[in-house]
């Protein structure tokens, strides 16, 4: 099966956290909008983060934080794209292959870096016996280019010798090592370990073989294409070749080295040593600026081509995961987060939907023992309903349109916190204010604040509320079986006053002789709508009840004044 993966539609399942990456899937407008995604999920982890029943739970924080982050980074590189159109310029074209060079070198050492400890983790993890390991050692060596600068054949073969022998490989932390703490107990009987590690194994071989068929060329990227259109691998190289923090695991994979390249000879280096060293665009005063640049305008429509010489074995050996490149790409995701991929261990698609519908029942099943856990003691029989004004709502409105519109919304319970505006019923009604008054208020509403002048602020709303109130009184009675029993003339006259000093360059909707309408919404959350219409058949049985009772009483006086009559 396709992978559902690869950054957007990516299933992480925690019992504290199941919707974490879409939480950072928006359509955002500013970098500072991107650093908000998730917090209102994250913002639960971090607050169970001192339980005792989160296993792990300081070390599970780090690692969720840092994959978080990592995600961002992704949607903050493509927002980048989206935004600048500038060009790289190079004294020569030798100059400009040698730049573009280092980058896609970079991208193949942290490849063949992680990929190879990996590998031999995993087969020691799986009892290889010496031959089998070396068979498989054998067969990955054999799909790298011939021009393979990095590393030589032979350095490939004795690195790959000295990992498996080396005890502290054992010790690594793979993605498949973190099931234990990341998931609840029953996510981790859908399939055993030995499953799991034989899937992990054998994507990480594709990662492997993807690094090291590329042979230097800068304008054959073979199949390194499909990382380097990837926003969210390119957003991690980006990072790490300008020496910034990349939020990656923290373990002798991650050993600060990136490749600088020189007449078509790469070689790794520490970071430092090649933000000096690396060759630069003509202007050049911002190394991260440039790279993001070269990824927008050159590694994002990044195509598979191979040199005319290229080996027809190497291609067919490639090909077995032609229609996988996805799980490819997100094995190694999930080998720089150690955060790890459901569509790596299994492409069943049942047994993907087990883990998505196991991991959401193990998530409600946490709700809810945290919420009877904290709220056992002051749990009210039944909560009441409330209604707030939506500020954030009105000011996103505004932003769109330079007009007011106030939004407010009725909830009732912690479910109705967590609902998205979009899934509430939505009521709406108008305040209609001639256009020049409308002009005209806005203008003295603000001149008024500006100088502070109280009295003047005072008439204002006096004279604004008097709209607000021919309007709102119409509907009032309708709409407090909607909301809650109350005024609310005051309220949407104070809002209006603080939308008139918020709005910059206010564009009216209608023009000179007309009339202006303003929105004035009320969003009804899904309990709180049941709530209300509980009420309201509880009322209308209370008051047939009452009519029956009255009814019975009249009765009752007509018998007794006949008793007396007679």
């Amino acid at each position: 099966m396709r992978a559902l993966c690869l950054k957007k539609f990516i299933v992480i399942t925690l019992p504290i956290l199941a919707a974490l990456v879409f939480s950072l899937e928006v359509n955002a407008r500013t970098n500072s909008t991107l650093e908000n995604q998730g917090d209102l999920i994250f913002s639960n982890l971090k607050e169970s983060k001192e339980k005792s029943r989160v296993k792990n739970s300081d070390y599970n924080f780090a690692l969720i934080d840092n994959y978080r982050k990592f995600y961002l980074e992704d949607e903050k590189l493509e927002y980048f794209c989206r935004e600048n159109s500038s060009k790289l310029r190079f004294k020569n074209i030798f100059e400009r292959d040698e730049f573009y060079r280092s980058i896609v070198a970079t991208l193949q050492y942290k490849m063949i870096n992680y990929s190879m400890q990996a590998i031999a983790h995993y087969a020691k993890k799986l009892q290889f016996e010496s031959d089998q390991y070396d068979n498989l050692v054998n067969g990955l060596i054999g799909s790298c280019s011939k021009n393979l600068t990095l590393f030589s054949h032979r350095l490939l073969k004795h690195l790959f010798t000295k990992y498996y022998t080396d005890n502290s490989i054992d010790k690594l932390r793979l993605p498949y090592s973190q099931r234990e703490n990341l998931f609840a107990s029953n996510v981790n009987e859908i399939q055993s370990e030995n499953e799991v590690v034989v899937n992990e194994l054998y994507y990480t071989t594709g990662v492997f073989s993807y690094a090291c068929s590329w042979g230097g060329q800068e304008k054959y990227l073979r199949n390194l294409a499909p990382f380097l259109s990837s926003s969210l691998v390119m957003s991690y190289i980006v990072r790490e070749i300008s020496a910034l923090e990349s939020h990656v695991y923290k373990d002798q994979l991650n050993d600060g080295k990136v490749a600088n390249c020189r007449n078509q000879i790469c070689r790794p280096y520490k970071k430092a040593k090649v933000q000096k060293e690396i060759v630069r665009p003509i202007g050049s005063s911002n190394l991260n600026f440039d790279l993001k640049v070269a990824y927008c305008d050159n590694f994002k429509f990044a195509s598979k081509k191979f040199s005319p010489s290229a080996n027809d074995s190497l291609k067919n050996q490639l090909k077995k995961f032609e229609k996988d490149e996805n799980i490819v790409i997100a094995q190694f995701v999930s080998l720089l987060t150690r955060v790890p991929e459901f569509n790596v261990w299994t492409q069943d698609s049942k047994t993907i939907k087990r883990y998505v519908s196991v991991s959401n029942d193990s998530l409600w099943d946490y709700w809810a023992k945290d919420l009877l856990e904290k709220n056992s003691n002051k749990l009210p029989y039944e909560e009441a309903l409330s209604m707030k004004l939506d500020v954030k709502t009105s000011n996103d409105s505004i932003l769109h349109h330079g007009y007011p519109e106030v939004n407010f919304v009725v909830l009732n319970g912690e479910f109705d916190k967590a609902t998205n505006i979009d899934n509430m019923v939505s009521l709406k009604f108008e305040i209609e204010i001639p256009h020049n008054d409308f002009m005209w208020l806005y203008r003295n509403i603000r001149s008024a604040k500006t100088f502070d002048d109280k009295e003047k602020s005072k008439e204002l709303k006096e004279r604004l509320s008097l709209y607000v109130a021919n309007d709102y009184n119409k509907i009032k009675e309708t709409l407090n079986q909607f909301s809650v029993d109350a005024d609310l003339t005051t309220v949407i006259t104070d809002e209006l006053i603080r939308q008139f000093n918020y709005i910059e360059f206010l564009r009216p909707k209608s023009s000179h002789g007309t009339r202006e309408k303003i929105d004035v919404r009320v969003n009804i959350a899904p309990f709180a709508l049941v709530a209300i219409r509980n009420k309201r058949i509880i009322s209308e049985l209370s008051e047939r009840d009452l009519k029956n009772i009255k009814s019975l009483e009249v009765l009752n006086n007509i018998e007794s004044m006949a008793e007396k009559a007679k």
